[in-house]
């Protein structure tokens, strides 16, 4: 599939000068139209050995999708249309594939069969991710003419459910309670990240169903929301750091004591602007902020080497993942440094986002690439190159600071 020739002529305008966005859109394609991949699969990244992400993630699918899904709306490019068709047909067939963990299942070879080494599963955040990111392609679909499509491919009323919409909001209404991995697929429990992005999916689903014509599904998934909600409402918010990253932790890591994460952030990113549980404005959440800033900024040597940018924000504090063992020390991530750009162009301090941007400018290798991580000493990138969220991240954070 050859998008590029045409690519710079169907970008936002506001992009058409911003060097990275071009570069970030250009490679985040070419990572979901490998030659050798499953047709609508997504690689993580093309490194295939130290590490190997030659495999395709629904949670980082259902992401990077949700961002072409964000320039399509923007652009009506007829390539990047059939790319979504194509995805769509691909995840029907993935979610009918035997896997291990069902709909859980987080991790697919490239052939779309389920992978079946040992691994961190279930992980219950990427039917919720992928049901957010269908429904919002639905809708625009709806809005140009398609509702038939998206009743027969989409969604589809049947129980058993058919259409992969339906698939992912009966997996999330019934499983929601059950401890699963969080998106760092390190700890099994319950986890602020994937139940808001769990209540997102079913209340946006619930409406989504309904204008289906499907009244009984509706109410239900709407219930099951509210009850995520109350639970998120109890368990999660802290007055110490502002918003708990797991309310419970059944299998961990043993070093991970601060409280502090990333994924918080990213699930309000994530889940704006259907979620309305937690403001971005909430108190809780500029606790959070205040101390997910201030932990990074005094960890990461660079931050006060190379001055005058916005915060290296890495995943948490305790991380020993380098990019290549489980064994050193944790890096700033270009997508978690993003994040903190994205949420304060969303929460209306675009101003600040600029040196967050600046920062991942400054550490990128000035061609476009953009790796997983950053080194905290040197600047410069490392772990898997290229990572598809790193793109998606660096796409979806321009486009809501351009609005």
């Amino acid at each position: 599939m050859n998008f590029f020739l045409a690519l710079f002529l169907i970008i936002p305008a506001f992009a058409q000068s911003d060097f990275q966005f071009q570069q970030s859109l250009k490679r985040l394609i070419r990572n979901a139209s490998m030659p050798d991949v499953s047709p609508g699969m997504v690689v993580a990244s093309p490194s295939r050995t130290n590490p190997n992400y030659y495999y395709d993630w629904v949670r980082d699918t259902s992401l990077s999708m949700k961002a072409l899904i964000d320039v399509w709306e923007i652009s009506k490019n007829p390539a990047i249309e059939k790319m979504l068709y194509i995805w769509v047909d691909s995840e029907t067939r993935r979610q009918n594939t035997y896997t291990l963990s069902g709909l859980g299942e987080p991790k697919y070879n490239i052939d779309g069969t389920g992978f079946e080494g040992p691994w961190g599963r279930p992980q219950n955040d990427g039917p919720a991710l992928r049901a957010i990111s269908m429904i919002k392609f639905g809708r625009l679909l709806i809005d140009s003419g398609k509702r038939d499509y998206v009743q027969r491919k989409l969604y589809g009323g049947m129980i058993p459910a058919m259409g992969p919409v339906k698939k992912d909001l009966e997996y999330t209404a019934h499983h929601w309670r059950e401890p699963n991995f969080e998106p760092w697929e390190e700890e099994m429990g319950l986890h602020f990240y994937n139940m808001l992005v769990q209540y997102t999916a079913l209340k946006v689903g619930s409406e989504f169903a309904f204008e289906m014509g499907d009244g009984g599904a509706a109410a239900f998934y709407k219930h099951e929301a509210y009850a995520i909600g109350e639970y998120i409402r109890k368990n999660f918010l802290s007055e110490q750091v502002g918003i708990k990253v797991s309310a419970v932790v059944t299998r961990g890591l043993g070093y991970k004591h601060s409280g502090i994460d990333v994924t918080p952030l990213l699930a309000l990113n994530h889940t704006y602007p259907y979620q309305d549980l937690i403001s971005l404005n909430d108190p809780y959440v500029k606790k959070y902020l205040e101390v997910l800033k201030s932990t990074f900024q005094n960890l990461y040597g660079i931050n006060s080497t190379y001055r005058g940018m916005g915060v290296a924000i890495g995943r948490y504090p305790e991380d020993r993942y380098d990019g290549y063992t489980t064994g050193g020390k944790g890096n700033p991530w270009f997508l978690a440094t993003l994040a903190v750009a994205e949420f304060q162009c969303l929460s209306g301090n675009k101003r600040s986002s600029r040196g967050q941007f600046d920062r991942v400018h400054f550490h990128s290798d000035k061609t476009g690439q953009l790796d997983e991580q950053f080194n905290d000493t040197t600047g410069f990138m490392q772990g898997a190159y290229e990572l598809t969220w790193s793109h998606g991240a660096y796409i979806t954070a321009s486009l809501k600071c351009q609005k």
